[in-house]
């Protein structure tokens, strides 16, 4: 949702912008979700959730899995969200998405901060 308001917010102030259309709203959705979890290991729906991503070998998460991360959520979501859907029948509860990166997401616990 903040992506598709900010996508709004810069297509009314701005006469030529990056996220005008379709595409721009697909770029900023993606940058948003890389830059917050390599940053934070979550985006604002997963503080909320007490959810965060982590690589699946242990090592910290770098920028190169942080974007092969939001660029697997397009093949994921492209045959009708098919690869999300993936996630109730797998065993590691990971999404195309997540295989592809290596990560997967975990439950933090309450006590735990992830601001």
């Amino acid at each position: 949702m903040l992506c598709g308001i900010l996508t709004g917010v810069f297509n009314g102030l701005l006469p030529f912008t990056i996220v005008a259309g379709p595409g721009g709203f697909l770029l900023l959705t993606a940058a948003y979700g890389a830059v917050l979890w390599k940053l934070r290991g979550t985006t604002i729906g997963g503080i909320v959730c007490n959810l965060q991503i982590v690589r699946s070998d242990g090592r910290p998460m770098d920028w190169t899995t942080a974007v092969v991360r939001a660029l697997g959520c397009f093949l994921s979501i492209a045959p009708a969200g098919l690869g999300f859907f993936w996630i109730v029948n797998d065993a590691a509860r990971q999404g195309w998405h997540d295989k592809i990166a290596g990560t997967v997401v975990v439950r933090v616990p309450r006590g735990r901060s992830l601001v």
